[in-house]
């Protein structure tokens, strides 16, 4: 087992968070899809589940403001590890 520190050890974090970020907005845009379909086949059907329907609609929000979030954090982290380069150079 290797044992970590100082710069390294930041660059290793900021790398796991950056793979954090990613495989989080994956699952929300498959979430979001899942509502996406879910909308639609409502609207094809001649007895609405508006409940279902609402809440899928209302799922689509929280999920873009989630992505917008994680897509933020991913910037951030991208933004670290540039700086740990431009350091080392």
């Amino acid at each position: 087992m290797m044992n970590i520190t100082g710069p390294a050890q930041l660059q290793y974090q900021t790398s796991d968070a950056s793979n954090s970020a990613i495989v989080t907005i994956r699952e929300q845009l498959t979430g979001l899809e899942r509502n996406v379909v879910e909308v639609a086949q409502g609207e094809s059907n001649d007895s609405l589940d508006l409940g279902s329907r609402d809440r899928a609609l209302i799922e689509q929000g929280e999920i873009v403001r989630a992505v917008r979030a994680n897509a933020r954090s991913l910037e951030a982290s991208n933004q670290v590890i540039d700086t740990i380069l431009d350091i080392k150079v």
